[in-house]
């Protein structure tokens, strides 16, 4: 009898119809400055304005919070999230947490 590794089991789940993770298609996140011919008005709390403007300072101002904004509404179309199901703010948190890996730097001391 031949022995199945681990691996050779977990390579079949994706041919049984459970998750798999793929990168994000050439051009998901493409909308650009002009491309944009509408305007948002949004609620943000501090630390998420903080956050922006730190992106925009570290960067001299060659990226701002609209481009910011821009890219991250267009990883949310790519997410594999029902919309229609949610009804509530923190479902749509709790949704697009289960949707989403996060890649982190790792920390060099």
């Amino acid at each position: 009898m031949s022995e199945v590794s681990y691996q050779t089991f977990l390579s079949d789940i994706g041919r049984l119809g459970a998750e798999r993770f793929v990168p994000l298609a050439p051009g998901a996140l493409g909308t650009r400055r002009k491309d944009a011919d509408r305007k948002l008005t949004v609620r943000i709390s501090k630390q998420q304005a903080r956050w922006l403007e730190h992106i925009e300072g570290i960067t001299g101002k060659g990226i701002d919070a609209d481009v910011v904004v821009r890219v991250l509404i267009d990883l949310g179309r790519e997410l594999d999230v029902d919309w229609a199901m949610l009804a509530s703010g923190a479902a749509v948190r709790e949704a697009v947490a289960d949707a989403v890996r996060v890649r982190q730097a790792t920390i060099r001391s």
